[in-house]
């Protein structure tokens, strides 16, 4: 991606922090105010902030938000890629329930409860589609085509770190921290924006399916949303040792997914990439059965 304004880590920070003060400052009183409305609102107003933002540097659309015709091999990678990463992000999530029992269960009845105020598509279209292409114009679109001068890994931990801190939830943060590091992994091994944003969209898709399926729970049982509030502030260092099992496989489908969204002939060193994936199966298993015997 290119190097695009003389000072692009100064762009770059400039964005993120204005990202979070438009959410401090405006987004949160729209939301507060008119509930999904304002989130929709909160999601278009961050898209005009990437572009606001690319016409202030007088940059082209093409070089801070490079898009082009998708293909079925690194979309079924992205897919592959975003597989990988799931589970590590709700092992972080599970970690956050573990630590912060309390303000967990209040972020996530928050986020249901606003939710369920809508119809499942309109959810949909605000809670899945308006995230996947506005938060990536900011994030995969000006923020990272503006940490050109940093190596990949560094522009990898801090998009990630940057997206994670935009969320302003200390019980989210390690998770969407480690969603948007691979989000922006995907985006530099393929330079396309469209990659970004399905992950995104597939992410997303996922916890929108999870609050109907709650929603239909509770209004067939409504004693089950107090049950399910019991067992999410009820995590046990065990719980954590199955979801560290789990991601024994992320390191595999990760391997898989970048190869797919790369393409082009095998690259070399597989022997070494293969013992490192082992190892690092070997350590997650390892780890979680030690907290499952606990």
């Amino acid at each position: 991606m290119k190097n695009l304004t003389k000072r692009p880590l100064a762009a770059a920070l400039a964005m993120a922090a204005a990202s979070v003060l438009f959410l401090l400052l405006i987004a949160a009183p729209m939301q507060a105010a008119w509930g999904m409305t304002g989130l929709l609102l909160t999601e278009l107003g961050l898209l005009a902030l990437a572009l606001g933002g690319a016409a202030l540097l007088r940059e082209k659309l093409s070089d801070v938000f490079p898009l082009r015709a998708p293909r079925l091999r690194p979309a079924f990678g992205a897919v592959v890629l975003w597989l990988g990463a799931y589970m590590p992000v709700l092992t972080a999530a599970i970690l956050m329930q573990l630590l912060l029992p309390a303000q967990t269960v209040e972020v996530s009845t928050g986020i249901t409860g606003l939710a369920v105020t809508v119809s499942p598509w309109l959810r949909f279209l605000i809670m899945a589609v308006s995230p996947a292409i506005c938060e990536e114009a900011v994030y995969r679109g000006f923020i990272l085509s503006h940490l050109g001068p940093l190596p990949a890994w560094a522009r990898v931990a801090v998009c990630g770190a940057l997206f994670g801190a935009f969320h302003l939830d200390a019980t989210r943060f390690l998770s969407t921290a480690l969603l948007g590091a691979a989000i922006t992994w995907a985006v530099l091994c393929t330079g396309n924006l469209f990659y970004a944003g399905l992950i995104h969209l597939c992410n997303n898709a996922l916890s929108v399916l999870a609050t109907i399926a709650l929603e239909a729970a509770v209004q067939s049982a409504p004693e089950l949303a107090e049950q399910a509030t019991a067992e999410a502030a009820a995590v046990t260092p065990a719980t954590l040792g199955v979801y560290l099992v789990l991601c024994a496989a992320s390191p595999w489908l990760l391997w898989a997914g970048t190869a797919l969204l790369r393409g082009g002939p095998a690259r070399p060193r597989r022997g070494r990439r293969a013992l490192v994936c082992l190892g690092a199966s070997v350590l997650l298993a390892a780890a979680g059965f030690l907290l499952i015997a606990g």
